[in-house]
């Protein structure tokens, strides 16, 4: 699939959504959150500290989330032809023959939200081409649409430092 396949009708990108199959970073924290509660023992004590806590549950979910093969992760973007029918705005931008509701001459309309105007606002000031080339970069790096932050996780084995120790 290109990159561009990747552009939503609303102007998100799929490839900075943690939902997306490529977006490891919440099946990554999920899986490494989960290997330092058991090391800890917290099944162990957890229940008998904490009783309104499910710890059961609790570690369910972070299996579920640690997970690639699950409803939760997305294989398919939302384009047009693909599988969100239910888009309001891959909807809206098939029967005007757009691909994406910024070049729409009635928008911004009343199913616009503001994260889509500052995305479209973003799309005017730099152009398409240079837009493109600013979130496949920012999915590079880990960013992550709906928090708007940068996520890099690694787990790594342990290596002992060089030298004498201070």
């Amino acid at each position: 699939m290109r990159p561009e396949d990747l552009i939503t009708c609303c102007g998100a990108y799929c490839g900075t959504c943690a939902r997306w199959h490529e977006h490891a970073a919440m099946r990554d924290c999920a899986a490494a959150l989960a290997e330092i509660v058991d090391a800890h023992g917290f099944h162990r004590w957890m229940p008998r500290e904490v009783k309104e806590f499910d710890y059961a549950e609790f570690r369910k979910g972070l299996e579920f989330l640690g997970k690639a093969d699950t409803w939760l992760v997305c294989r398919v973007p939302c384009k047009p032809n693909a599988v969100m029918v239910r888009c309001q705005f891959r909807r809206c931008c098939e029967r005007r023959g757009i691909e994406l509701c910024f070049e729409c001459d009635k928008f911004p309309c009343e199913r616009v939200n503001k994260p889509m105007i500052e995305r479209a606002k973003e799309y005017r000031k730099l152009g398409r081409e240079k837009w493109f080339r600013q979130l496949v970069e920012k999915a590079r790096q880990g960013f992550e649409l709906h928090t708007n932050k940068c996520y890099c996780t690694s787990v790594t084995g342990f290596r002992p430092l060089k030298g004498k120790p201070r």
